[in-house]
C-alpha cells in the first residue's frame, strides 16, 4: 500500500503563505505607508483682502502663538466622493494661543486650527496635497493668524497664506507672495505686535 507524504504540500503552502505576509508587510511599511516628497497643489479661490485692516475685520479670531505638533502627528482629514475622488481635505492643528488680539479665547489656551493642506494616500505612498501653494505651520515657529470659525466650530486660516504670518522669522517656507509681504509690512509698521514677547 502506497502512503502519501502530506507534509510536503503543507510545508510548501506554509512557505508560500509566509512569503506572502513578508512581501505584504514590506510593501505596507516601505511603500504604501511612506511619505513621498511630492506635493500636489490644487487651485483655490479665496476672497481678496487688500489690507491688514480688512483681514482683521473679517476675522472671528486673531491670535499669536505656535504649535508643538510635527506635521506628521496632526490629524489629517480627507473627504472623498463615492467614486474615490477627493472632495475636501484639511489638517487639524493644535495651536497654543499666546495672546488673542481679537475674539474670546483665553491666553495660554489651545485651539484647533484648520489648515488647507493634508496627505493623500495612493498605492505608492502618501503625498502632501495643498491649496494655492499653502505651506503648513512649522513646529515651534510663532505666527500671527487671522481665523474664521466654520459651522462646526473649527477655526480656519482666512485666505490660506494671506491669513498666516510668521513673526519670529523661523519659517523658511513662508510665502513670498507680494500681497502677503505688503500686509506683513503693514503689521510690522503698526502697533499690533508691540505688547507681545516674541521668542
Amino acid at each position: 500500500m502506497k502512503t502519501y507524504n502530506i507534509r510536503k504540500p503543507f510545508h510548501m503552502f506554509l512557505t508560500i503563505l509566509l512569503l506572502f505576509f513578508v512581501f505584504a508587510s514590506a510593501y505596507y511599511f516601505f511603500i504604501y505607508n511612506s511619505v513621498k516628497s511630492t506635493v500636489i497643489n490644487t487651485a483655490a479661490v479665496y476672497p481678496d483682502y487688500e489690507t491688514e485692516e480688512a483681514l482683521f475685520n473679517e476675522a472671528d479670531l486673531v491670535v499669536v502663538g505656535s504649535t508643538d505638533q510635527s506635521f506628521e502627528n496632526r490629524e489629517h482629514i480627507n473627504v472623498s466622493y463615492p467614486t474615490g475622488a477627493i472632495q475636501d481635505f484639511y489638517t487639524k492643528t493644535d495651536f497654543s494661543v499666546k495672546q488673542a488680539l481679537k475674539g474670546d479665547v483665553p491666553n495660554d489656551s489651545i485651539i484647533e486650527v484648520g489648515e488647507p493642506i493634508g496627505y493623500v494616500q495612493t498605492l505608492t505612498g502618501k503625498s502632501k496635497i495643498t491649496r494655492d501653494e499653502y505651506t503648513e505651520l512649522q513646529q515651534s515657529s510663532e505666527y500671527l493668524l487671522y481665523l474664521k470659525q466654520n459651522s462646526e466650530g473649527l477655526y480656519f486660516i482666512i485666505a490660506a497664506e494671506l491669513g498666516k504670518y510668521n513673526i519670529d522669522n523661523t519659517d523658511l517656507n513662508e510665502s513670498q507672495n507680494e500681497k502677503q509681504q505688503q500686509i506683513k509690512q503693514e503689521i510690522i509698521k503698526s502697533n499690533i505686535l508691540d505688547n507681545i514677547d516674541i521668542q
